[in-house]
């Protein structure tokens, strides 16, 4: 089984800049980062020398007559992949990290970018997660194992803490977590045993819809509910197992694994 890297796009997401009230936002037209720019061009943008914490980015762009893509890195490290089909212009993203430098390339198509915002919080979070598909290796346990470490600290103070998110939603999150994490430091993603668990992931977040709405409400919690579903998508991709089909795969490999 051949492991896919995602992308995701996130459109017309102007709105989500509202809760960075108290943070610096750098503006790319400000800045003279916007224009035209073809294949072979690219756009640095050089932060602090010692690096600063950016939260997220918003870019708008569009392609030139033909769709291609927008790389953006951060340090010499791809963090997003922006495809510009000439349509919903605006794209917005997690970077999550201290950043000295941020890059976009351009490749297949010119495009313009019609304008973009940095947003530098003064202080980083205590915890903070970004989930990242991998080109080879799973790391799906790891990255799992984070974010519900990240959600036990954040959420440690709610009504129903001890008696519901504990035992109910976050626990059997990180236990599952744990062991695909296990499996993945001695197997790779075409084990059956790391498929099956990989899938008892995606069975969780699936069974924890009514967690991730309660998540969404609150308006605090998007980029991480936004790293699950991505992390959700990237494993049935990777098996190449519809959303529906999850309990069906799920037995078949349990039948064949004996368990």
């Amino acid at each position: 089984m051949k492991k896919i890297m995602k992308t995701i796009i996130i459109a017309g997401a102007l709105g989500v800049l509202s809760n960075a009230a108290m943070a610096d936002v750098l503006d790319l037209k400000s800045m003279n980062k916007t224009g035209s720019y073809c294949p072979g061009s690219s756009v640095n943008i050089d932060l602090a020398a010692e690096g600063e914490y950016v939260e997220r980015m918003l870019i708008s762009a569009e392609g030139i007559r033909n769709d291609g893509f927008i790389k953006v890195f951060a340090d010499g490290e791809l963090i997003h992949n922006i495809g510009v089909p000439g349509y919903d212009p605006d794209y917005t993203f997690r970077v999550r990290r201290h950043v000295r430098n941020i890059t976009l390339t351009f490749e297949e198509t010119c495009s313009r970018i019609l304008g973009g915002k940095i947003v530098t919080p003064a202080k980083a979070p205590e915890t903070y997660h970004v989930y990242r598909p991998a080109n080879t290796g799973s790391t799906w346990g790891t990255e799992l194992l984070e974010m519900t470490r990240s959600l036990s600290y954040d959420l440690r103070f709610e009504a129903d803490f001890m008696n519901n998110l504990w035992p109910n939603v976050l626990m059997p999150m990180k236990k599952i977590a744990l062991v695909e994490s296990a499996s993945e430091a001695v197997r790779d993603e075409r084990s059956l045993i790391t498929a099956h668990r990989a899938l008892k992931i995606v069975k969780v977040i699936q069974e924890n819809e009514d967690f991730l709405n309660r998540l969404l409400f609150s308006g605090q919690f998007d980029y991480l509910i936004q790293d699950l579903l991505t992390m959700k998508e990237d494993i049935l991709e990777s098996y190449d197992v519809s959303e529906r089909d999850v309990d069906i795969e799920i037995a078949n490999l349990e039948k064949e694994l004996d368990l």
